[in-house]
């Protein structure tokens, strides 16, 4: 993604827009996590309902820290711990967290993006961003900026073309039990 083309999803993501782009596995809808005007547009695009909750990727754990409770230094250094796959965490929220973001849950899904163009966009607009997959509700999952546009172009404000890496969807670990919920 040139710099261009960051400063224009920038705007987009700074004005309450949807966008989609490839992440570790398939491409993902988004939106800032901190917009609930863009998080309700997105539930919209996707047919979903609130109280499902959303997951929320980050650069660093330190950006998801206004959306989440205290971490100890020893779940900071689990959740930095290099994994083979992608790893979805389940924190528990802030009580300042809508259930537009985090649904019926007393948990926020929170997950270190690997993928590139993920990463550079949670940097861009210095903190989380929401992400689900780009798909109706129920419906199948996509690796290609081309379905994705044939699919979505009215509905979303920018559509980021770029590699998914072909991981399996994320495990989801829960972070207080160590539970995992999807492997």
């Amino acid at each position: 993604m040139t710099n261009w083309q960051l400063r224009q999803v920038l705007k987009s993501l700074k004005q309450g827009g949807v966008i989609a782009y490839p992440s570790e596995s398939v491409y993902g809808l988004g939106c800032d996590a901190q917009n609930l005007d863009a998080i309700a547009k997105l539930l919209d695009i996707k047919h979903r309902s609130y109280t499902k909750g959303l997951i929320v990727l980050v650069s660093q754990i330190e950006q998801a820290f206004p959306l989440i409770n205290s971490l100890t230094i020893q779940q900071i250094k689990q959740i930095q711990q290099p994994k083979s796959r992608a790893t979805t965490w389940l924190i528990k929220k802030s009580d300042k967290v809508s259930s537009l973001l985090a649904g019926t849950h007393s948990k926020l899904a929170v997950r270190v993006t690997s993928n590139p163009i993920a990463k550079s966009l949670c940097e861009a607009i210095q903190g989380p961003l929401v992400s689900t997959s780009c798909n109706r509700n129920g419906k199948p999952t996509t690796t290609a900026a081309l379905v994705v546009r044939n699919k979505f172009n009215f509905k979303v404000d920018q559509v980021i073309a770029g590699s998914c890496g072909g991981q399996a969807a994320s495990q989801i670990i829960d972070l207080e039990s160590g539970q995992i919920l999807r492997s």
